[in-house]
C-alpha cells in the first residue's frame, strides 16, 4: 500500500473509532508499513494502533485501532483474521508455491498475513471476508492437490523463528560497522553496498554508511540475509562496545 493510500485510511479508521467507539482495523501490512504507521499515528492521530498478526512474532500485521472498552490482546483481536492450515501430502510446496496459488484465485496479496511451515504443514493467515472462498477454492497449489482447514488461533502451533545469535565489538554504532559485524564481511565491502541500496536499516533502504543504529533495529543485507540488534552494552579494554546480534535462519 502507498504512503498516499495508507496514511489517508489510517486518518479515517482512527476516526471512526473515536467518533463511533468502536474497533476498526487495516488489511495485513508489511513491516515497513507498520512502522509508518505507527510513526504518523504519533505524530497525527489521536490513537495509536496495535498491531497483530495472528500469532506472537508475525511480520505481516494488521494494525487495529481500539476504543477504550477493549483490551488488546490475541483473544480480542482474533475476530480479525482466520488462520487455515493446508496439507499436501506427496510434495514439498514453498511460500511462494502457496502465495501465488492464493493470489492466482482472486485474493490481494493485503488480505494475505505470514505464510508459515510446521511439521509438513502449511499455515497461512487471512482477512476474515476471504477465508470463505480460498477454503472452498483453493484445491491445488501448482499441480499438487491440498486440503484446507481453518484453525482457530488459540490451537495454533508454537511458531518459534530460528535466530543464530552472535557477539563481536566494534568501534561505533555506525551501520558500517555493526552490518560488517553481523554479517561477517569487510567494512570496505560493506561500505561499497550502501550506495546500491543493498541495505535497509527497519524495513527503509539505507544509504548512509554513518547512520547510527542500536539495540531492537533490523538490519538487512541483500543476498545475506536479516538480523536485529539484541544487545549493545559493556566495553572492551580498548573500549570496542560488545554487540550481540540475531540472525534471522
Amino acid at each position: 500500500m502507498e504512503d498516499n493510500q495508507l496514511f489517508p485510511r489510517l486518518k479515517d479508521l482512527c476516526r471512526r473509532c473515536v467518533s463511533k467507539n468502536i474497533p476498526t482495523n487495516t488489511f495485513f501490512l508489511t513491516p515497513r508499513e507498520q512502522i509508518e504507521a505507527q510513526n504518523y499515528a504519533r505524530a497525527e492521530l489521536e490513537l495509536t494502533p496495535v498491531f497483530f498478526g495472528g500469532y506472537e512474532d508475525a511480520e505481516r500485521k494488521i494494525a487495529f485501532f481500539l476504543p477504550d472498552y477493549i483490551e488488546p490482546s490475541a483473544e480480542s483481536l482474533s475476530d480479525s483474521l482466520r488462520a487455515v492450515c493446508a496439507v499436501s501430502p506427496f510434495a514439498s510446496l514453498s511460500h511462494r508455491d502457496y502465495l501465488g496459488a492464493l493470489m492466482n484465485i482472486g485474493i490481494e496479496r493485503e488480505c494475505i498475513g505470514d505464510i508459515l511451515f510446521f511439521d509438513g504443514k502449511c499455515y497461512f493467515f487471512l482477512t476474515p471476508a476471504v477465508a470463505p472462498h480460498v477454503l472452498s477454492s483453493l484445491v491445488r497449489v501448482g499441480r499438487e492437490g491440498v486440503s484446507l482447514s481453518e484453525v482457530p488461533l488459540n490451537s495454533l502451533p508454537s511458531f518459534v523463528k530460528d535466530v543464530k545469535e552472535i557477539t563481536f565489538t566494534v568501534q561505533s554504532m555506525r551501520a558500517d560497522a555493526v552490518i560488517a559485524g553481523i554479517f561477517r564481511i569487510s567494512r570496505s565491502l560493506c561500505q561499497d553496498l550502501f550506495p546500491k541500496g543493498d541495505i535497509s536499516i527497519n524495513y527503509f533502504p539505507c544509504m548512509d554508511r554513518d547512520f547510527p543504529v542500536s539495540e531492537g533495529d533490523i538490519l538487512s543485507l541483500r543476498h545475506h540475509g536479516k538480523a536485529k540488534i539484541l544487545k549493545a552494552d559493556g566495553r572492551s579494554r580498548k573500549g570496542r562496545i560488545f554487540v550481540t546480534a540475531g540472525i534471522y535462519c
